[in-house]
């Protein structure tokens, strides 16, 4: 919980103002984050590269390979709240369940590839 600039936690009245203050996307990401932690996944934020790492978030997108012969991949951004990671499946052009909006675990290593921060072939679990 936040407090106030005097240290004090926030009443009631201040917490109902100030979540009118925030938009809708800072809300929802708020949420999605503290559901995140609380169900014993890192936060994409404090990932750390080369570490295994437990995501949970939502697919925000969903990236088919190129088609013109070279390698076949499936690409997926997923986002916890705090920030978002590449997933990607080398030699998948679909994975069943893998959408846009959809809510999953995934498991694996975190490496930077090309500048982004990237899961290659994690586990993945789907959730409801």
């Amino acid at each position: 919980m936040t407090t106030t600039p005097q240290g004090r936690r926030p009443t009631l009245l201040q917490r109902f103002f100030g979540r009118l203050a925030r938009s809708n996307d800072e809300i929802v990401a708020e949420q999605l984050a503290q559901a995140a932690v609380a169900s014993g996944a890192h936060s994409i934020a404090s990932a750390q590269v080369r570490d295994r790492v437990v995501l949970k978030g939502d697919i925000g997108s969903v990236t088919i390979g190129p088609r013109d012969g070279g390698p076949k991949r499936l690409e997926a951004e997923l986002n916890d709240g705090t920030g978002s990671v590449a997933l990607v499946w080398m030699g998948r052009r679909t994975i069943p369940g893998i959408e846009v909006g959809r809510r999953v675990v995934v498991r694996g290593t975190l490496t930077i590839f090309s500048g982004r921060r990237v899961v290659f072939n994690p586990r993945y679990e789907l959730l409801p």
